[in-house]
This record gives structure tokens, sequence and C-alpha cells, in this order.
């Protein structure tokens, strides 16, 4: 699972019982009753299941870390109702409302914890709902946006995209090529009536959220007097027939 760094990594450690918890030697041990089949086996570890564990997650460091953890075990292909099941014996448990919130706004489509932030980031905006992995239909090729609300998208940038793979990055080819390649898709994709507005890790933190909820508000305006608020049918119809073809 993808998981947002916390201030002080711990190792957890569960065992049958009543809740409490205590900390020692960097070892955080708790005693939390769970069911037999949420404890799997890695490798030569039993561990609870990515449900479990997102829930446990969202109740141990708030929301935030939550979303991404609840996010991350949606796209592994744990579902909704096996979330829930998670939360259904810890309604009085610590911690328990901002699990609970995770679970409820989590999303399968999240491809990184970074487009999980700049998906929270676009609901404080409150200009509409926001869509995961739009597909456009453009002459050259099909491109899966990251976010979208009306006729805007969103694509979701860090640096490590632009960081060879030999030094922990994504990038398997030259960063100008990764560049050049993304200017031919974002005119390829605004060529078809949509706005596009890009997002960095950067932007998701501290003074800088700010300043990004201004700009991708501005850029949205600017898409909404060009192309209006509401999806384009043209569109919403294509990115329907795309998505039934993908699951067929």
């Amino acid at each position: 699972m993808a998981l947002l760094r916390c201030d002080e990594p711990l190792v957890h450690v569960t065992r049958p019982g009543y809740s409490s918890a205590w900390t020692r030697y960097g070892v955080k041990h708790h005693y939390a009753r769970f069911a037999p089949r949420q404890v799997c086996q890695v490798e030569d570890m039993r561990v609870l299941d990515r449900a479990r564990v997102a829930v446990d997650i969202g109740r141990e460091h708030g929301f935030r870390h939550g979303l991404v953890a609840c996010d991350s075990a949606r796209r592994l292909g744990t579902s909704l109702d096996e979330l829930y099941s998670a939360l259904s014996p810890m309604d009085h448990w610590p911690g328990v409302r901002a699990a609970r919130e995770a679970v409820d706004r989590s999303d399968a489509g999240a491809q990184s914890p970074a487009e999980t932030l700049a998906r929270e980031l676009l609901v404080e905006l409150g200009l509409g709902t926001v869509e995961t992995q739009f597909p456009v239909r453009t002459p050259r090729t099909t491109f899966w946006c990251d976010l979208r609300i009306g006729n805007h998208v969103f694509e979701v940038d860090g640096r490590v995209k632009y960081v060879p793979t030999d030094l922990g990055g994504l990038a398997d080819r030259s960063a100008h090529d990764v560049v050049w390649e993304e200017k031919q898709r974002e005119r390829l994709i605004a060529a078809e009536g949509l706005g596009v507005s890009r997002i960095f890790w950067s932007d998701l933190w501290g003074s800088a959220r700010a300043e990004a909820h201004a700009r991708l508000r501005q850029e949205f305006a600017v898409t909404c007097e060009r192309f209006g608020r509401t999806l384009s049918p043209r569109l919403a119809a294509s990115a329907a027939a795309l998505r039934q073809t993908r699951s067929a």
C-alpha cells in the first residue's frame, strides 16, 4: 500500500484483546479485537489485511493519512464494503470519526498519494464533483486525466516523474522527452474543449496551498467562460463509452 509518511514512524503490533496501547523502543503495542479472516500471511509474517490497516491508519494518524491509505487499498482491490466492514466494530474506538470520513470520501481512481491529496484540495474549493481518471479521446490516442470538474481537468505532477529509475524515480527515458510528451498531451487535451491545470506536490502544503486554491479557482473560471460549467455532452458520451470498453 502507498502511504503518507508520518513524522515519527513506528512498528505497530496488534494482539487480541480490548483497546489499549503503549509504545516502547519504537514499537507501538495494541490490544484490539480483530477477526481471523482479517489476518493475512506476507512472506513469513502475519499481518492484518488492507481494509483493517487502512482504517487503523485513519484512527491513528487522522483523516488525511487515512484517506491516502483507503484510496491505496481500494486501488489494490479492496472493496468499499470491506472498508466499512472493518469499521463496523469500532463505533466507540479512539479516532474512528476520522477513519470513517476517510472511508466515506475514498476513491479507487487515485493512482498515487499525490492524486489523493490533490483531490482533497479540489474538494475544498467547492467547484463541483471531482471525478478521477477521466478519459479523453484525441485524434492520436486516448488519455486518462487524473482529475476533472466540469470541462476542466487537473494533472498532478511530482518531481519523481522526471527522475530516472536508477536514481529512484519513475522516468524510463530522459527528462526532456518526458516534458515534451507532456506538452503534446496537454495540447491534444485542450483541443478537445477542456481547460487544463497542473498541481504540484508542493502546492499541497503550507502557504502554497492557499496560493494553489486561488490559482486553480481562477483557471477553472476561465474554462467556465470558454466552455461552460457543465461537462460537454460529447465529452460525457465519449468518456462513458471508453470506460465501458475498458471494463469489458
